[in-house]
C-alpha cells in the first residue's frame, strides 16, 4: 500500500477528476517533495492539490450527503488504467508482436 509520497513508485505524479473533466494535471514528485516534504500522506497531498475544487467539503462544513456531488480528485496511476505510467521504463513493459512486421 503507498500511503506517502516517498512511496510513490514513479517520477511523474498524475492527477486527475473523474466528474470533472478540466481537472487534470501532472507534477515531478521531487518538486511535490520541496514544496510539501517527502513524508506527506497522499491523502493530505490530493486535498492539497485539489483545495479550490467545487465539490470539495472543508472543515467545519457540513459533509455531503449521498445525494450531494463530492469531489473525486485521484492519483491517475494509483488506480490501474490500462496505460502505464508515464515513465516506465522500456524494459519493464510487456513485449508486444506485431503480425506481418519485417524480419
Amino acid at each position: 500500500m503507498i500511503d506517502r509520497l516517498s512511496d510513490f513508485p514513479w517520477v511523474i505524479v498524475r492527477a486527475d477528476c473523474p466528474v470533472c473533466p478540466h481537472r487534470k494535471g501532472q507534477y515531478r514528485r521531487a518538486r511535490l517533495s520541496d514544496k510539501y516534504g517527502a513524508d506527506i500522506q497522499l491523502c493530505d497531498l490530493i486535498d492539497k492539490i485539489a483545495f479550490d475544487c467545487l465539490w470539495k467539503s472543508h472543515a467545519g462544513e457540513r459533509p455531503p450527503n449521498q445525494y450531494d456531488s463530492k469531489c473525486k480528485a485521484r492519483f491517475t496511476d494509483l488506480e490501474m488504467t490500462s496505460r502505464p505510467p508515464p515513465d516506465l521504463p522500456p524494459m519493464m513493459r510487456k513485449l508486444t508482436v506485431i503480425r506481418g512486421g519485417k524480419r
